[in-house]
């Protein structure tokens, strides 16, 4: 008997106020569409078992980005508290019981459905309790984590993800190694250039 493939959601946090850029980036064009839809589009192609996104600043306007879209939409009152409240809104919207979850930030345009695999595949090969790439010494994102630390998630505060966690947890990460430019993320108007 063969075991089954681990079931994984995807979490992806698009519920920022985008201060530091000056407007919604979720809504920032990139290749032809806004930038949070086509950081779904590159989720949804890994196939992975379900997407959550939690929208909170400017959710009226961003939603329509994702209409049409085969993803759970979590409008998340709470979003000015921090990420954290994001991350405990994302998992407790999803509808399976997945093996872990993947926090996806909806502010890298470089994610592609392959390292989304690459991922997925350590985690299910290694079976450690978080996957993340990492540039040199520079952490980055998305993070996988496994069900066993979803309880420890949800007691996370302020605003910060699961960074905390992984700092109580060296040693459950396995780490896998990123060119910089596909950690960029978009945090001011000229990142985009």
């Amino acid at each position: 008997m063969t075991s089954r493939r681990p079931r994984v959601a995807a979490i992806v946090l698009a519920a920022g106020a985008s201060r530091r850029f000056g407007a919604p980036k979720q809504l920032v064009p990139w290749q032809g569409q806004p930038l949070l839809r086509h950081v779904l589009w590159q989720v949804l192609t890994a196939q992975v078992d379900e997407v959550v996104v939690t929208l909170g600043a400017y959710a009226d306007r961003i939603a329509p980005a994702v209409h049409g879209l085969p993803v759970t939409l979590v409008i998340h009152r709470d979003w000015a508290r921090g990420m954290s409240t994001s991350v405990r809104a994302g998992l407790r919207a999803l509808r399976i019981e997945p093996d872990a979850a993947l926090f996806v930030l909806a502010d890298q345009p470089n994610l592609t459905p392959a390292w989304i695999h690459r991922i997925l595949r350590a985690y299910e090969t290694t079976r450690a309790g978080i996957v993340a790439p990492r540039a040199g010494e520079r952490p980055g994102n998305p993070v996988l984590f496994a069900r066993a630390f979803f309880p420890e998630l949800m007691k996370v505060t302020g605003d910060q993800g699961g960074r905390g966690v992984m700092r109580a947890h060296p040693h459950a990460i396995h780490w896998l190694e990123a060119d910089p430019g596909f950690l960029r993320d978009i945090d001011f108007p000229e990142d985009l250039l």
